[in-house]
């Protein structure tokens, strides 16, 4: 006898007692549907810092793919390059800022990170943001300590209901990349 996903059977002899089944791909897809956490459609500041918090345990433990995995698919960052002249700057993709952290960890050594400072902030309509920070990395290279002091602007967006990065921009600070004392 087949089965309706909504059919009554009676299961108790002394009385009529009416229970409600259904097929297994039903109870799949109502699994899936519950198990599945909704995207959300409104940015909040506890989303942006925990984006921040999972860049920062990415870049203590040097993971180019998680940092990838916080920036959104339109990724960019403008860049410094050297120039004879006036000051230059060259805006690179997602791809290309992720080459850029792995060849810089692939010459560091003993590598320390610390994020201070932080100011979050939400538009009024709540579908974007920014944080403010000062970062300071300590790492060793070619046999020097140098100490790198940054001032972090980021941007955040929604994408596909999850919190991305979609722009940085640093301002480096007195004392940026000198030897350690």
């Amino acid at each position: 006898m087949p089965i309706n996903h909504f059919e009554y059977f009676f299961q108790n002899r002394q009385g009529v007692t009416p229970v409600f089944r259904t097929t297994l791909p039903v109870s799949a897809i109502l699994l899936l549907w519950a198990s599945h956490a909704p995207a959300a459609d409104k940015l909040t500041k506890a989303m942006i810092r925990e984006v921040m918090n999972k860049t920062d345990v990415a870049s203590v433990q040097r993971d180019t793919e998680a940092i990838g995995a916080a920036l959104g698919s339109e990724f960019y960052r403008y860049i410094e390059i050297p120039s004879d002249g006036l000051p230059a700057a060259a805006r690179i993709t997602k791809a290309q800022y992720l080459k850029i952290i792995d060849e810089g960890w692939e010459k560091t050594s003993q590598y320390q990170y610390q994020r201070k400072d932080v100011v979050v902030n939400l538009s009024p309509e709540g579908d974007s943001g920014e944080s403010f920070s000062t970062i300071i990395e300590t790492f060793v290279m070619d046999g020097k300590e140098m100490v790198s002091k940054i001032r972090e602007y980021a941007r955040y967006e929604l994408e596909d209901g999850r919190p991305v990065i979609v722009n940085i921009d640093t301002q480096t600070l007195v004392g940026d990349s000198t030897p350690g004392q």
